[in-house]
């Protein structure tokens, strides 16, 4: 995936959660599947591992940084799903917009040989494009759930 393929995600996730302010309230606070999280909670979800990004990760891709292994996923998804609860759902849509123009703008700034930079997180050697792969296949996966309980 080229800079500009990526850039693409983000334009379309972006239009994609704008969408999401005309989801009924019912709807944003059910749950995607039975015994599984709110729409809200994947949301917010996405809008805390993305400022984790923003703050722990992007500024930190140097080659051959050795970054610290990622937080207890359990807490930050806890977090989040708490977070979901106690926010109005066009204030969470907006931040995620917000933070997602953020990384529109860092990936601007980036050449294509910056996507090639080696890095290490914990124990795992990867790229800034393996990273931000790995990050859009998360996306996708639910953006899929959304859409799929929404019926888009």
């Amino acid at each position: 995936m080229n800079k500009e393929e990526m850039k693409r995600h983000y334009i379309e996730f972006i239009f994609w959660a704008e969408q999401m302010g005309s989801v009924q309230e019912e709807e944003w606070r059910s749950p995607i599947e039975e015994g599984k999280w709110s729409v809200a909670a994947v949301v917010t979800h996405l809008l805390f591992w993305d400022k984790f990004s923003l703050k722990e990760r992007l500024p930190y891709f140097k080659e051959g940084a050795s970054l610290p292994a990622y937080p207890d996923f359990q807490e930050v998804n806890d977090a989040a799903r708490a977070h979901a609860v106690k926010h109005e759902k066009n204030d969470m849509i907006e931040e995620l917009i917000r933070v997602r123009r953020q990384y529109l703008d860092m990936l601007d700034s980036l050449t294509q040989a910056d996507l090639d930079i080696r890095f290490a997180i914990g124990n795992n050697s990867m790229t800034v494009r393996d990273y931000f792969m790995d990050f859009i296949k998360h996306d996708r996966h639910h953006q899929t759930q959304i859409d799929k309980i929404l019926r888009r």
